[in-house]
């Protein structure tokens, strides 16, 4: 007798393939068992799927373990290269990583998280959610705040606020409508002290004015304990203006130069965490 599948199984072919490939995401290398499992799907099934996926290039094998292949990257890249913000940015975010030293992260916000679009520079080194694809929770960043901030509250997608990382995080609604006032009053730039990460400092700006319907973010990473927030917050919204406009096809005829940092703040290493102020 054959079990009939349960309300939550994919059953048409496309929907298994998705479900297989969504398993992937914020996950690296994956044993077949592991995909059978996430998926929900059975383990003849998903040998079967995978294998196509292999001959095909979207998945890769190693030994025991699979991982997404070089095709799925050269579809994603397509995808990306056609945005005209993203493709302007490129040598504004490598010039503001140049010249601070920190890392640079353009990012769009996706129901209720911040995906990474594109990442210059090496630190933090560890966090899947810093890498570039990654994903992090728009309410516990400051690219997620400055996106949120240029929304009305009735256009928010529904917010996750799981316990944030640190106690200096997001915990309430209350707390969301509180720190979106402020990024208001700085002109859109959000600074976020460690409530994403342990001796981590981020500060984010909107690319595009207020009211223009910009759906990305520019922001800077660095150790709270070196990080000038005030200067890297003038920095990025500065960088994040230049962008918006290269990507209008419009000259900006005036602008600060760019923030340099001390050699010795740099690439300094993350300090314990800080009290405010």
């Amino acid at each position: 007798m054959t079990t009939a599948p349960s309300h939550t199984s994919p059953v048409t072919m496309i929907d298994r393939v998705a479900c297989l490939l969504q398993v992937f995401d914020g996950r690296h290398r994956l044993t077949l068992a592991e995909i059978s499992r996430y998926a929900d799907l059975p383990r003849s099934s998903t040998h079967r799927i995978l294998q196509r996926l292999v001959d095909l290039g979207w998945v890769e094998r190693e030994g025991y373990k699979y991982s997404l292949g070089i095709r799925m990257f050269e579809l994603g890249s397509q995808v990306v290269r056609r945005d005209r913000v993203h493709q302007a940015s490129l040598p504004f975010m490598h010039a503001l990583h140049r010249s601070t030293g920190l890392t640079v992260h353009l990012s769009t916000l996706v129901s209720a998280d911040v995906l990474h679009l594109e990442r210059i520079g090496d630190w933090p080194e560890k966090g899947d959610c810093w890498r570039l694809g990654g994903r992090q929770s728009a309410v516990h960043s400051a690219a997620g705040r400055v996106l949120l901030a240029q929304l009305s509250e009735s256009d928010w997608p529904d917010l996750d606020f799981t316990p944030p990382a640190t106690v200096y995080g997001i915990h309430t609604l209350r707390d969301l409508r509180h720190e979106l006032i402020r990024v208001r009053e700085r002109g859109g730039v959000a600074i976020d002290f460690q409530g994403c990460g342990a001796g981590v400092s981020v500060v984010a700006a909107p690319v595009g004015p207020p009211g223009s319907g910009g759906r990305a973010a520019l922001s800077l990473c660095g150790p709270a304990d070196t990080m000038p927030a005030q200067d890297a917050g003038d920095a990025v919204r500065m960088t994040a203006m230049d962008i918006w406009y290269a990507a209008s096809g419009m000259p900006r005829r005036h602008r600060r130069p760019p923030l340099r940092l001390p050699s010795g703040q740099r690439r300094s290493a993350p300090a314990s965490v800080l009290p405010h102020g």
